[in-house]
């Protein structure tokens, strides 16, 4: 069962970023608490040198596409924490418009 506020039925677990000056890398995980007999869900984070700044590989080799729930979860969480806190990695406000 999805909702309006939470289409993609999954909740976070966990987020843990780790920076230096310029980079980052980490992961997501989502739960699933409509399914709980469900697999966790886990995203891998890492720095790239361009933009959007980040690169999204999901640890389940089945759902690697960018469209896969747990992907758009992540994406949309990393573009809102960047777009806040740029200085993190030695970006601007500015690289990191408003959809």
């Amino acid at each position: 069962m999805t909702d309006q506020a939470n289409p993609s039925g999954l909740q976070l677990l966990s987020l843990t970023l780790a920076y230096d000056d310029t980079r980052f890398f980490g992961a997501i995980l989502f739960t699933h608490p409509d399914h709980p007999e469900e697999k966790d869900e886990a995203v891998l984070i890492d720095h790239t040198d361009e933009p959007p700044w980040f690169r999204l590989t999901n640890v389940n080799p089945d759902a690697r596409d960018p469209a896969a729930a747990e992907m758009v979860e992540a994406d949309r969480i990393m573009r809102f924490l960047l777009r806040y806190t740029p200085d993190r990695i030695g970006r601007t406000r500015a690289d990191f418009p408003r959809p």
